[in-house]
């Protein structure tokens, strides 16, 4: 279920609306950046607008969210599929690769 909640960004208000989870990770991730959830928010839009991307800041901000905590995380690299590798259909990555080969896909 989406919030809705209204901020300040750059003197404009604005109305944001992003799942409780996504809320809560914002929350944490201005906390531990010792910045305002305004301040954060309005930092990833700034970056958004400079790259000129067409999403919306809600896409923005999951999206900022997801490369702020999958960092924190070992993410296995999925390279392109090739139909002369077989891959693990578990967990995607090359059977060669994969430390318990689930189900070979051919």
């Amino acid at each position: 279920m989406l919030i809705k909640r209204s901020l300040s960004i750059s003197g404009h208000r604005t109305s944001l609306a992003l799942e409780a989870e996504f809320w809560s990770a914002l929350i944490l991730a201005a906390s531990e950046e010792d910045k305002s959830l305004a301040a954060l928010v309005a930092e990833i839009d700034k970056a958004r607008e400079s790259r000129q991307e067409k999403s919306g800041l809600a896409s923005a901000i999951r999206v900022w969210l997801f490369h702020r905590y999958s960092s924190k995380v070992v993410m296995p690299k999925v390279e392109p599929r090739s139909k002369d590798v077989q891959w693990c259909e578990k967990c995607g990555t090359p059977a060669d690769a994969c430390d318990e080969p689930h189900h070979i896909a051919k």
